[in-house]
């Protein structure tokens, strides 16, 4: 009786727990979807650009795991980005799912939806641009995905139960009171989990059933910790991003804009303006295109995991060709620009476009802040770990310690009193540090205000 009356009791507490979890991942889900969702719609309402808006929205795909579509106010699909889960069959919003849209309600479904042939978790939410709703858009992804992580903990639950209730019959009331302990400080923690204290502990005193059950309660409150906390940092890193991105975009747009306005109203009075006014219009286009650019290169970069066209790269003549374009530039600013060549011939292996790029961009920036009469150095060679290392060093103004560590960030700016005259996109550094630690390489950077700055690439060396 008493074994019975146990089983009843932790059979309907695990019940309880695991209803309350699948809500609570049920709800969790829905709002980070919503969250999603609201981002698309800004996406589209401020991005004017089609490509960069389905380029973004691929990337959200594949992060979420997620298939992303955009409607039209009269129901037509617009956009379709597909996550690698989905076929060729692509689910489609009725009529009646698209009314409640156009009412201006948000839409969260689970299950089935027309024919699609599989139950989905999905929300919809309309987009409004000036009061006034301009489409929707969904995002939904197969429902077994979210019922895996259900099923998996309704399993660890049944399993709690089925042990205490066979423990129950084989051992004493002191061995079955010793058992409950650890199971209420598991329900415990699965209340904690539910209610959102994720990376709460349940106690393990030991290595039998109830241990390994224990262990991987706690484990599985880790993972849960982790991931929350990931999403949080994705999210405060897309968060800063966007608005580093929204600050450069701001300045050249504004530009444009008012310059625009003046021309149109007729402020503008002579020849001489007028070029002047358009050739400041180009200016910022063309630093737009630049930014626009860079942002692209920077995020297929990221994306991939190795760098494609690679072979032997003759270090002296990637130097010589990479510097020959900065002859011009040099001598027109008056800056030396010294070569120091090393007596044997290196070789390393990468793409020659990508290390050119990335030499490139630390010349520029040598020369950018190196002031009339001075120095810029281009030192290579060979390590004794049998590394090569590519140099350069400048007689600038030097950068503060404290600032080292974060030039590589992107939009980083140091202070005013090295800013730019030209105009730059603030990605420089951190493609070229990309770019080096794709080539299983790293790059360091070294200064000291007054002094000047050294950047050095460290590639591993592809002699025999």
């Amino acid at each position: 009786m008493i074994v019975a009356l146990i089983f009843v009791v932790l059979s309907f507490s695990v019940a309880v727990q695991s209803e309350r979890i699948k809500s609570f991942i049920y709800n969790q889900q829905a709002q980070f979807y919503i969250y999603e969702t609201q981002e698309v719609a800004t996406i589209i309402k401020n991005e004017q650009l089609p490509d960069i808006v389905n380029e973004r929205l691929h990337i959200l795909a594949q992060f979420l795991n997620a298939t992303i579509m955009t409607y039209d106010k009269d129901g037509n699909v617009t956009r379709a980005q597909q996550s690698i889960h989905e076929g060729n069959k692509v689910l489609k919003l009725d009529k009646n799912f698209l009314s409640e849209i156009w009412r201006g309600e948000n839409i969260i479904h689970t299950g089935r939806i027309s024919n699609y042939p599989v139950k989905v978790f999905l929300v919809a939410v309309p987009i409004i641009d000036d009061g006034k709703i301009t489409g929707a858009v969904a995002i939904y992804s197969p429902l077994s995905f979210i019922q895996k992580n259900i099923d998996g903990i309704r399993r660890i639950s049944l399993w709690a139960a089925l042990l205490g209730m066979g423990l129950a019959t084989i051992v004493s009331i002191f061995i079955l009171r010793r058992m409950t302990k650890p199971l209420l400080n598991m329900e415990e923690v699965a209340h904690a989990i539910a209610d959102g204290d994720f990376g709460k502990q349940v106690s393990v005193d030991s290595s039998d059933e109830v241990g390994r059950l224990a262990s991987s309660l706690n484990n599985m409150s880790v993972q849960l910790k982790e991931k929350i906390e990931a999403i949080e940092r994705l999210d405060k890193t897309r968060q800063e991003f966007v608005s580093n991105v929204s600050h450069e975009l701001r300045t050249p747009l504004t530009v444009i804009q008012s310059f625009s306005e003046a021309i149109l109203d007729g402020m503008v009075k002579t020849e001489k303006q007028r070029d002047f006014y358009l050739d400041n219009i180009l200016q910022e286009s063309k630093r737009l295109r630049r930014l626009v650019d860079d942002l692209l290169d920077l995020k297929a970069l990221e994306s991939g995991s190795v760098i494609d066209d690679m072979d032997y790269v003759i270090v002296s003549k990637l130097i010589t060709v990479t510097t020959g374009n900065f002859e011009s530039l040099a001598q027109e600013k008056d800056i030396e620009l010294l070569v120091k060549p090393y007596p044997k011939e290196l070789t390393v292996y990468g793409n020659v476009d990508r290390l050119k790029q990335v030499i490139t961009n630390l010349i520029g920036n040598a020369i950018a802040y190196t002031k009339p009469g001075g120095t810029v150095t281009i030192a290579y060679g060979k390590s004794n770990n049998n590394e090569i290392y590519i140099s350069i060093t400048d007689t600038g103004p030097g950068i503060a310690t404290e600032e080292l560590e974060q030039i590589w960030e992107r939009f980083y700016k140091v202070d005013k009193s090295r800013a730019r005259k030209t105009q730059g996109t603030g990605l420089g550094l951190a493609i070229a540090k990309k770019i080096i630690e794709l080539h299983n390489g790293n790059i360091t950077a070294e200064s000291a205000v007054g002094k000047g700055s050294t950047f050095t690439a460290i590639l591993p060396s592809a002699d025999v």
